[in-house]
């Protein structure tokens, strides 16, 4: 990483507010293990494969902290704490608007039907 105050977490969190990362569900935003990776390939470490489940509250537990702000919701999939996101819930679901009416875009003319 060429910036020393770009912390993993806070490029985890950038890369989910952009829509970037992640999937955005009604119970918030999930990202699995393996998206994770994907994303921050850049990273060669085995930091990279202990941040998620460093990250995770312990069971029973539901206040984040500034190192525990996510769920496990099953083997290698990861619920981020809502609390977490909740100042940017607006931004992030505009970022996954844009991104998928970009995704639907094909470019092509719409052909009109006769009737």
């Amino acid at each position: 990483m060429t910036n020393n105050k770009r912390t993993l977490k806070n490029r985890f969190l950038q890369a989910i507010i952009k829509g970037e990362l992640g999937t955005l569900e009604k119970s918030g935003v999930i990202v699995t293990l393996k998206e994770f990776k994907s994303y921050f390939s850049d990273i060669n470490t085995q930091y990279l494969s202990s941040f998620l489940p460093a990250a995770t509250l312990e069971p029973g537990q539901y206040t984040l902290t500034h190192t525990r702000f996510l769920f496990r919701v099953s083997k290698g999939v990861y619920l981020v704490h809502p609390d977490l996101l909740a100042p940017f819930m607006g931004v992030i679901k505009q970022n996954k608007m844009n991104s998928l009416q970009t995704s639907n875009q094909s470019g092509l003319p719409i052909s009109k039907t006769k009737r």
